[in-house]
């Protein structure tokens, strides 16, 4: 009877978001509500049926769960999903999305000059990619190297089990990524031979790029990226649009069992065990650990989401830097796991972590934020002035995606960083407009 209870619960809270963002959402499938709607099939729906069938493939049931733990953390996590829908509502205000595609359209065809913009962003990736090898102390051509990097995420692991990640130096892939979607949105516009070859070059980087960070969410990052892009320059999915979809999400499947391969070898588990029985996207799992095993004494009172503050001092500085990714402290002081790494402590967990029940107040705050930056990145005059529309992919995406599976803190380290090198990039090749420009008539009729 839980079961069935757990799945309905889960199913409405899949369909909720996309019922919400199908009628507010400023855009089409990649709206805040819609990723909530995917994180939530992927992580809450999808586990929860599988569960179901087979208990044993649960992350929880590794450590002991109480009598009714399942349930008791499903309507954690259903009460969290509902309030992030409630705090979207509230902060809904109507806003035409024509105009906006009409600035977007403009701004992305007046990117000059695309060839060197390219050029600079594929030099960037290989001399960022030297950088990560030569710190890791392999060479380019040697055997074995890719698996490596996918099978060890940390060097230097200090007794806490926390390591460099290499974040700052990671911080560059940004440049080619951002890049990416303005040569994109310039190809949908003019298809021409040049810009889609220098579009593949760059999507061909930045699958490269996933293989060398070691992280398979780099690829749903580049799938997003498209998906955005086309959708913020007002463009309709027809069927060739879905077999250009449905082969590239054949493409990220292939490429997601491969790293599984590499991080894991032969032996390791299929990439759909990997999923099932994980604590990715907003995991059912982590509802579930962090209600039946936080103790009082434990949680933070608000302490995770300001550890963005000493996030900026470089571990080589302060070697013994506290994680400032919360998944070190769930996994080490909470489940009592003192192996290195981390566990994925989603959204829900983390204010859980800090408040306990009460952390259920953060979720309208998440659903307010996701609306209000929703609506600041895709208005029509500061897309016209400053191609704003353009940062909801590379900027706004990764936010809702830590805000629902990741650490709040982490992100902001990063995006503060990356937003620099994006303004400097915008500022050299991105020509804003001059709205008044644009005629009234376009804006009535688009």
């Amino acid at each position: 009877m839980a079961d069935i209870l757990i799945i309905a619960l889960a199913a409405l809270c899949t369909l909720l978001p996309f019922w919400i963002a199908a009628r507010h959402g400023l855009l089409g499938w990649v709206s805040p509500l819609h990723l909530l709607g995917y994180f939530c099939g992927l992580g809450f729906l999808a586990k929860a049926v599988a569960y179901a069938a087979a208990p044993d493939l649960a992350f929880y049931a590794r450590f002991d769960p109480a009598p009714g733990a399942a349930l008791v953390g499903a309507i954690y996590l259903g009460g969290f999903v509902a309030l992030i829908c409630l705090g979207y509502l509230l902060a809904c205000k109507p806003q035409p999305a024509a105009a906006q595609i009409i600035a977007a359209r403009a701004v992305a065809a007046g990117v000059q000059p695309m060839g060197a913009l390219v050029g600079i962003a594929l030099a960037v990736s290989v001399v960022t990619v030297l950088l990560i090898l030569q710190v890791r102390g392999a060479a380019p051509g040697e055997a074995g190297v890719i698996a490596a990097l996918n099978r060890v995420k940390q060097i230097n692991v200090n007794a806490d089990g926390v390591g460099a990640t290499l974040a700052g130096i990671k911080t560059l892939f940004v440049i080619p990524k951002y890049v990416f979607v303005l040569c994109l949105a310039q190809t949908i516009l003019h298809p021409r031979p040049a810009l889609l070859g220098m579009t593949l070059a760059l999507g061909a980087a930045l699958l490269g790029i996933a293989l060398v960070s070691g992280d398979r969410f780099e690829l749903v990052e580049l799938a997003i990226y498209a998906l955005a892009t086309h959708a913020v320059l007002g463009g309709r999915i027809g069927w060739r649009q879905g077999a250009l979809g449905l082969a590239g999400a054949t493409a990220i499947v292939m490429l997601s069992a491969y790293m599984t391969e590499l991080r894991l070898g032969a032996q390791g588990a299929s990439l759909l065990r990997q999923i099932i029985g994980s604590t990715y996207f907003l995991d059912i799992n982590v509802a579930v650990m962090v209600t039946g095993h936080l103790e009082p004494a434990q949680m933070l009172l608000g302490q995770s989401y300001g550890w963005w503050v000493f996030g900026w001092v470089p571990r080589d500085i302060w070697p013994d830097k506290p994680a400032i990714d919360l998944g070190v402290y769930f996994k080490r002081e909470v489940m009592g796991i003192t192996t290195g790494g981390a566990f994925n402590v989603t959204g829900p967990g983390e204010a859980f972590i800090n408040f306990g029940w009460a952390g259920l107040a953060v979720a309208p705050a998440l659903g307010w934020a996701f609306r209000v930056g929703e609506a600041f990145l895709l208005d029509a005059q500061r897309t016209a002035r400053t191609g704003a529309a353009f940062l909801y992919p590379i900027l706004f995406y990764p936010f809702v995606q830590a805000c629902l599976q990741s650490s709040f803190s982490a992100f902001i380290v990063g995006a503060a960083a990356q937003l620099v090198l994006i303004v400097m990039i915008r500022t050299y090749f991105v020509r804003p407009l001059h709205w008044r420009a644009v005629p009234i008539e376009r804006l009535s009729h688009a």
